[in-house]
């Protein structure tokens, strides 16, 4: 979609994956990659101004990992923008269970982090605060609400069951998401 897009915006009948492309008074290169071997493709290449990923680092086995990638290839000065799933800070084990594991479990994800293990994993690779984490639950919780509405269909549930627990628990994770919006143990944050 990405490309699609940018082709469009910039008039050119072909986008090459990994070249640049002329964009308003800038340009931009789409490269497909495991975040955690970015430092690895982009090794002598370009910096960048700013890195950007949005909902995918709770995707990821190694964070620190990527904090130190994504340290290296700005620019001195570049911004890393995150929005990403967190956990809430303190919670109880009872909490962690009823609302945090069958997240983790549905969607598959390492352990969520809270945002201050982000903070830390930042400031560790080198990066300053440009302003404080936001929490954007509020925000984005009615998604969850729809996402739940739209996961209600006796057909989506069937199929799920062919696809064993996996396919349970990821329907069920959509549940666990919105219970954890309202209680508050799992969040949306921002940071900079």
């Amino acid at each position: 979609m990405a490309k699609k897009l940018t082709k469009d915006a910039s008039g050119q009948n072909e986008v090459v994956v990994g070249d640049p492309i002329a964009l308003g008074n800038g340009s931009v290169q789409f490269v497909e990659l495991d975040a955690e071997t970015m430092g690895e493709y982009f090794a002598a290449r370009s910096t960048f101004d700013c890195v950007w990923i949005s909902e995918a680092m709770s995707h990821l086995p190694d964070k620190e990992l990527f904090f130190r990638n994504a340290f290296e290839l700005l620019n001195q000065g570049g911004t890393l923008v995150i929005a990403d799933w967190f956990k809430a800070e303190d919670l109880t084990e009872k909490q962690g269970e009823d609302d945090i594991k069958p997240i983790e479990d549905g969607m598959l994800l390492p352990p969520l982090c809270t945002q201050s293990q982000y903070v830390h994993f930042g400031k560790e690779a080198g990066f300053g605060m440009f302003s404080d984490p936001f929490d954007i639950s509020q925000q984005v919780s009615k998604t969850w609400d729809i996402s739940w509405s739209l996961v209600q269909s006796p057909s989506l549930w069937a199929f799920a069951l062919t696809q064993g627990r996996d396919g349970i628990a990821f329907l069920q994770a959509f549940r666990a998401m919105r219970r954890g919006y309202a209680n508050g143990t799992f969040r949306l944050n921002e940071m900079k």
